[in-house]
């Protein structure tokens, strides 16, 4: 779970902002806290909201955490600029180093890892684990010097030699890699599960996000996929998922099989998934040693009672949007988290509410420990009362100086306060400020 995100220098952020989950003493709907076990555990939020005027940072924010995310999973090639964007407002920060900062739980232990950078090199990297009173460093670099605490825990069944090599691998990370990547490229399994933390655990969606596996999934959880699309009663009576045949169809171009075909990874039981105009497939392997493909279609019925299948680039914009969203409620089950660029595109404002409702109140996703972190324009999500608590809805805004700021409505007195009316006539800021129409001067 995600405690903590802090960035500095970085698209609108230009001091260090701070987003957090983590609970207030509030008492009203305590359901939505996920409590520690031990005294050391910080009791987190299982859901945060984010309001702020187009242009005000919101989406920054995310692209921020998606800039870090893919710098660790991803690294950089050799003798490549890493492709951080400092504040552009502020020409000082230029040659400052971006900042980022992760505080999170994995396997039932809290972690800070971040790092500084510029475009050239890795400044700084650190890896702590956080407890009630002191933080214990892991590992801690400064450009290609790196130093590890051998007494953490971590390190206790590690040889001499294993510790010889671990400092080695420090020394030898290249400047605009972190280590924590060269870790993983060079299979040292020591800090596998801090990789995998970003690599699986941390999911992040913009509005122009496709699930490549949608088909994938789907054959694997066709019930709840159902289940999902009969509660939000689209008009369609099942998805399912039908297998056509690879070498014959004329829907996949020669030369995509071509590269399909040396590519593949045969005999290791896995799939690949392609896109061809606006069509997503799965492409596996057959009994026999070739290649099968399926694709995903959505089954309605005529004014006949005849079942007519769509492809699913058919259905509507907001079809296919909540088609995208059930993988993220499968993966809620599981201790994801997952971060999404306005949530609320394409859906009513009566299904976004009721999604958030699903999340929160059904007893399915009441014992993950997953967490839904979403960007939105939806002011009618705005209910202190029957939806959200104060802890979980964040604001953000531009200064004069262009910098976004980042503040949370936790501890504010709105308990007898429209929450609606009061963010539109601007009462906690982070509303667009429109000039009168008589200011633009237009005559006929």
């Amino acid at each position: 779970m995600l405690i903590r995100f802090t960035v500095e220098n970085c698209l609108s952020f230009k001091e260090l902002v701070d987003f957090n989950m983590i609970a207030s003493e509030e008492s009203r709907h305590s359901h939505h806290i996920v409590t520690g076990k031990t005294q050391q555990d910080i009791n987190l939020l299982r859901t945060s909201i984010l309001y702020g005027a187009n242009a005000s940072g919101k989406s920054n924010l995310i692209k921020a955490m998606q800039f870090a995310r893919d710098f660790i999973v991803h690294g950089v090639a050799k003798n490549r600029n890493i492709n951080v964007k400092p504040f552009k407002l502020d020409s000082t920060c230029y040659t400052k180093a971006s900042r980022f900062d992760f505080e999170f739980q994995s396997q039932g232990r809290q972690y800070a890892y971040g790092f500084c950078l510029n475009k050239k090199q890795v400044l700084e990297e650190w890896l702590f684990e956080l407890g009630q009173e002191d933080d214990m460093p892991i590992f801690e670099r400064v450009k290609n010097r790196i130093s590890f605490n051998f007494s953490h825990p971590l390190f206790l069944a590690l040889s001499a030699e294993e510790q010889q090599r671990l400092n080695y691998e420090g020394r030898s990370t290249r400047k605009n890699l972190l280590f924590l990547t060269n870790c993983q490229e060079r299979n040292i399994q020591l800090f596998q599960f801090i990789y995998h933390w970003f690599a699986e655990n941390l999911v992040i969606i913009f509005t122009t996000s496709k699930h490549q596996a949608l088909t994938s999934l789907a054959k694997l959880n066709i019930e709840f996929f159902n289940q999902v699309l009969s509660f939000f009663d689209f008009g369609i009576q099942r998805v399912q998922v039908d297998e056509i045949d690879f070498e014959n169809t004329k829907d996949i171009p020669p030369d995509v099989k071509d590269d399909i075909r040396a590519e593949f990874p045969y005999g290791q039981q896995t799939a690949q998934f392609i896109s061809v105009s606006s069509r997503n497939y799965v492409i596996e392997e057959n009994e026999s040693g070739g290649l099968k493909a399926s694709i995903l279609t959505t089954i309605r019925k005529n004014e006949a009672g005849q079942e007519i299948a769509f492809e699913i680039s058919e259905e509507s914009e907001g079809t296919q949007r909540l088609l995208d969203f059930i993988p993220m409620l499968i993966g809620l089950l599981k201790d994801k988290v997952f971060v999404i660029d306005e949530i609320e595109r394409s859906l009513h404002t009566l299904m976004i509410r009721k999604l958030i409702e699903l999340i929160l109140n059904h007893e399915l996703f009441a014992h993950a420990k997953s967490q839904l972190i979403a960007s939105t324009h939806e002011v009618n999500l705005l209910d202190i009362k029957n939806l959200f608590r104060k802890d979980e809805i964040w604001f953000i805004e531009k200064n004069q100086s262009g910098e976004s700021q980042l503040y949370s409505l936790a501890n504010a007195d709105v308990d007898n306060l429209s929450l609606v009316d009061g963010y539109l006539t601007g009462k906690f800021g982070a509303i667009p400020f429109i000039k009168d129409i008589k200011d633009l001067g237009w005559t006929c």
